[in-house]
């Protein structure tokens, strides 16, 4: 019998998916986040973008539970075209999104074997980083029935560590009796107004990304239709406190300017441990944890969007060695030419100042690119209520299609206003704004231009078109 993907491998998936504890770090950091703002700002978006779109996710899901997840949702609604462009869109934002999560595996790294200033040698960080990834692409070509082992370590991995931080700031603090480094008055708490500020929504967002990662392997799961929907619920539920309690913590232990994107996390741990006369073996632990997690994030992520972008779209777009599947319903030589592109990038990278700098620029990047797809998920779900009242839903948000489009518009808008906040000069020079812009504004126009000169060529060769529903060629 097939080994298939259970509720609680969804769970674990999910929350693969939906929670990085480096973003806990991220957020909270003044010199490129929000600061103690972040703390409310989780809250608002919880609800107004992360609770929505996961549902939203699940119902999809559970209505078309096919293999392709963003992909088939969007093809439903609009065609083959926007199906591709979306599936472009997500694959192109997840290249970036490698080197950055890279980066802070090997500071975890650095942080487990007992040597922390590794994580600012370059080459260390390229080299391994490297080896990293195409070992775990090579893993990914099994499927995730077989990664869904790593995905559950992983999600562990994360989840601990944050509910260690949580705990120990609040026992350092309130029962130990250590001074809070911050002070949570309404100013504070406040999100400045700044565009520094614009821009870290977007990151938040980005952070809280991510329900329709785990469609693209429904054909593996047991009862998707029951169990998507519910992992997706159990995970909401679990991930939105982590973030929301997470932010507490850290800023609770160390105070917003001594919080770093990359290394901000294992600090504060390391902070608390002291203050609580734990040993440095705990730090290295934790490190080894936070680690584990990351290597789940990564086996997840290589084959996901690759899946949803080489073996769902139409046969013709790309090369057939690169979308022939193999037995575990993976297109494996496209995982590796994948590989090759990171590599570059990784390798390209390694001129910038510092290995921070590599992840902030990075993140940055990623987070506007990656919000694109999300404005064809929405309006997709729009479409689809809106045309297809009778489509028979197992799951769905509201049986009231207005109710269920409204949320959608919701949620839709928000993603909008995410992107052109996203977009703003958030540098204190004009050649800092001119080089910012270029990267958010030029890298994503270069991205969309490329996939629309894809598709036209692909229509060019093979005398491709679409009428309302049928395909003709």
């Amino acid at each position: 019998m097939k080994q298939k993907i259970g509720l609680w491998d969804l769970v674990f998936m999910n929350v693969i998916a939906l929670f990085g504890i480096r973003w806990i770090a991220k957020s909270t950091a003044s010199s490129f986040g929000l600061g103690l703002g972040a703390i409310p700002t989780w809250i608002v978006f919880v609800f107004i973008f992360f609770v929505p779109s996961a549902l939203i996710c699940a119902e999809l899901a559970a209505t078309y539970p096919r293999d392709g997840g963003l992909y088939e949702w969007v093809k439903e609604a609009y065609g083959e075209k926007h199906g591709f462009m979306v599936s472009w869109l997500n694959w192109t934002a997840k290249i970036f999104w490698y080197t950055s999560f890279l980066t802070f595996l090997m500071v975890n790294v650095s942080y487990a074997v007992g040597k922390p200033e590794l994580a600012n040698n370059k080459m260390f960080v390229l080299v391994f980083s490297i080896i990293i990834f195409w070992l775990f692409s090579v893993i990914s070509t099994k499927g995730m029935a077989f990664g869904k082992i790593f995905t559950n370590v992983g999600a562990l991995g994360s989840v601990v560590p944050t509910v260690l931080l949580i705990a120990m700031g609040f026992i350092s603090v309130y029962i130990f009796g250590n001074h809070p480094a911050s002070s949570y008055t309404v100013q504070n708490l406040t999100p400045k107004m700044n565009v520094n500020s614009f821009v870290a929504i977007s990151t938040v967002m980005f952070a809280l990304s991510g329900a329709e990662t785990t469609a693209n392997f429904v054909t593996e799961m047991d009862k998707p239709e029951k169990n998507f929907p519910k992992a997706i619920l159990i995970a909401a539920c679990l991930i939105a406190g982590l973030y929301v309690l997470g932010s507490v913590a850290i800023t609770l232990i160390l105070p917003t300017d001594k919080i770093t994107a990359s290394q901000g996390i294992l600090v504060a741990l390391a902070t608390v441990a002291q203050n609580l006369g734990i040993g440095t073996w705990f730090i290295k632990l934790v490190a080894l944890g936070i680690a584990l997690s990351v290597v789940g994030g990564i086996v997840l992520y290589i084959s996901s969007p690759i899946k949803m972008l080489f073996g769902s779209v139409l046969k013709g777009i790309f090369p057939d060695k690169y979308t022939k599947v193999n037995s575990h319903n993976i297109p494996e030589k496209a995982v590796y030419l994948q590989a090759i592109i990171v590599t570059i990038i990784l390798l390209a990278i390694n001129l910038l100042p510092s290995v921070d700098a590599i992840y902030n620029v990075l993140v940055t990047m990623t987070s506007l690119t990656a919000l694109f797809p999300y404005v064809l998920l929405f309006s997709s779900y729009i479409k689809l209520r809106k045309t297809r009242p009778n489509e028979v839903r197992p799951y769905q948000i509201s049986k009231n299609s207005n109710t269920a489009i409204g949320i959608g518009r919701m949620v839709l808008v928000v993603v909008v206003i995410g992107i052109v906040l996203s977009a703003a000069p958030a540098m204190g020079t004009l050649k800092g704004n001119i080089i910012y812009e270029i990267e958010m504004i030029g890298g994503a126009v270069v991205v969309i231009s490329s996939g629309f000169a894809i598709w036209n060529s692909f229509v060019k060769r093979t005398g491709f078109r679409e009428v309302k529903d049928k395909i003709i060629r």
